[in-house]
């Protein structure tokens, strides 16, 4: 038997037959690619989820150590405040005995200059009287 196409030509029924079933074949061709390429798809979404998982969790734990450092921080700056302003006051005390000795050796060496000068001046007197 045969029938009509829309070419005008005539085509039997098997020639129908084997032309549906390569439509079909491509058809399934066709459809296993696009399950293929969904498949590769939904695992490649599966895994971002997974990747937005993990740095959601990573960025909820810096948040909460973000925010035990803060809440601890400004005691742990008090504290080394007051270490620093007592080590301060300790080099000031030491810098100011310092300055002091520094000052009364130099007395000390001023006189003893003076002395020294006063000694050389009588030198040359004592020198000058033999006995």
């Amino acid at each position: 038997m045969e029938t009509l196409s829309t070419g005008g030509r005539f085509f039997k029924t098997e020639e129908l037959e084997l032309i549906e079933q390569r439509r079909l074949e491509a058809l399934l061709d066709i459809t296993t690619k696009h399950s293929e390429e969904v498949q590769g798809l939904k695992s490649q979404v599966e895994q971002a989820d997974s990747k937005v998982v993990k740095a959601a969790e990573q960025v909820k734990n810096l948040d909460k150590e973000i925010k035990s450092l803060r809440e601890h921080n400004p005691d742990r700056m008090k504290k080394q405040i007051k270490r620093l302003q007592e080590q301060n006051r300790a080099m000031t005390a030491d810098n100011n005995t310092m300055k002091t000795k520094q000052k009364q050796l130099q007395q000390q060496l001023d006189e003893a200059k003076m002395e020294l000068e006063k000694l050389k001046a009588d030198m040359p007197e004592k020198q000058a009287e033999p006995a």
